[in-house]
């Protein structure tokens, strides 16, 4: 009889590595497999399982919602859908909420409303950033800027410009009456969890002031509390017209919402977007659990004590390997340690070991662990570090 990873490789497409542990089910912030070992998970479903797995919150807001309906759709509206947009609306500080499955459908949601507001305005040029990440369908990888996402489906959509990330010199030559939006990311995830310059972020606000264009902040991976506010343009006290937020925001399942300012939120007209599954009650029940408990302040504060404890512990670490780690990058719970070499061999290693992270922008370690991860977790997975770089660098 075939085992787990033979069938997989049998029965679906192979765009995956997965790790081979054959997982049985999670608890707090552990996963545990079949033959009951713990892995200490500094993934999080890449920065998705917000509050880690079995929370009592989430449970609960599952068991009340499957015994009243599991899907509507998009004729139908539900308490739960306007619960959880009224609190997006309140938490970002913009106006109208629109559901979806997910980030890339949030940024192609937003890419049809910047065309559609660009038409209206004669601007066509949307600007991003080199090493962005926003999406792997078309529209989303045309402002994806890394070679190795876009280039075996040349030609994307026309009208986008390349900027080098965190080189507000160049931003600002890039920009004129013509540019019509900026898409950026507080901190690029897939980049390599690289933190957005003061000077980049002013000059990006700076210039809309100027040149009257559209500012989209991707809060795909940094939102719902990733880095210890509830997005991460508000530690930067600037207002985006328009967001992308995923991940976290589901609590564990598919949900995405793209968010727009009081200016953007009559350029689609009735029938001009959609989507079937889009605000399902079942997602928006533990969207809106998790959203009720990431809001608190107390909560956010947890995570930046946290995270500056991470960061601390992951800097002094490597201060002890200084030819083999680069930097140590991010904000909160979404760290970055790059390192110069080797870096698919320690992620392969780290399920040996019992803690689970993976790799960004090609050599950069990241952790998003759940944002209930405590100091405890964190000391355990720097020893846990120490005897993986041990093992690939004796």
């Amino acid at each position: 009889m075939m085992d787990l990873f033979e069938q997989a490789r049998k029965y679906l497409l192979n765009i995956y590595k997965p790790f081979p542990i054959d997982v049985d089910y999670g608890k707090g912030v552990y996963l545990y497999d079949k033959n009951g070992r713990a892995y200490l998970d500094f993934l999080a479903g890449i920065a998705v399982n917000a509050l880690g797995y079995q929370h009592p919150a989430i449970q609960q807001a599952l068991v009340k919602q499957i015994n009243r309906n599991l899907h509507l759709s998009n004729y139908f509206i539900q308490d739960v859908q306007v619960e959880l947009a009224r609190e997006l609306v309140q938490q970002s500080g913009l106006s109208k909420v629109f559901f979806s499955n997910s980030g890339t459908e949030a940024i192609e949601g937003l890419l049809k409303i910047v065309k559609k507001w660009g038409r209206e305005h004669h601007k066509s040029e949307i600007i991003a950033f080199e090493g962005s990440f926003h999406g792997r369908s078309l529209g989303a990888l045309s402002i994806t800027m890394q070679a190795k996402y876009q280039q075996s489906f040349l030609p994307l959509l026309p009208h986008i410009k390349s900027v080098p990330a965190n080189d507000a010199q160049a931003f600002a030559k890039a920009i004129n009456k013509n540019t019509l939006a900026v898409f950026y990311e507080g901190i690029m995830g897939e980049g390599g969890v690289r933190p957005i310059s003061e000077d980049l972020l002013n000059a990006i606000y700076d210039g809309r002031d100027r040149f009257g264009y559209l500012v989209v902040a991707d809060e795909i991976q940094t939102g719902v509390g990733r880095t210890g506010t509830f997005y991460y343009y508000q530690k930067r006290k600037v207002m985006p017209d328009a967001i992308a937020t995923a991940k976290g925001l589901g609590g564990g399942l598919p949900l995405g919402a793209f968010v727009l300012n009081e200016k953007l939120s009559s350029v689609l007209k009735r029938g001009e977007h959609g989507t079937t599954y889009g605000g399902n009650p079942l997602a928006c029940a533990t969207g809106l659990a998790t959203v009720k408990i990431v809001k608190q302040p107390e909560f956010l504060s947890k995570i930046l004590a946290t995270g500056q404890y991470f960061k601390e512990q992951l800097e002094a670490f490597a201060s002890q390997y200084p030819a083999i780690v680069k930097d140590v990058r991010g904000e909160g719970l979404m760290l970055g340690m790059e390192v110069g070499e080797k870096a698919p061999d320690l992620m392969a290693e780290c399920y040996k070991h019992g803690l689970l992270f993976n790799v960004a922008g090609g050599n950069t370690l990241r952790f998003v662990p759940p944002l209930i991860v405590d100091k405890t977790a964190v000391d355990e997975a720097i020893t846990k570090l120490h005897a993986i770089f041990a093992g690939i660098f004796k």
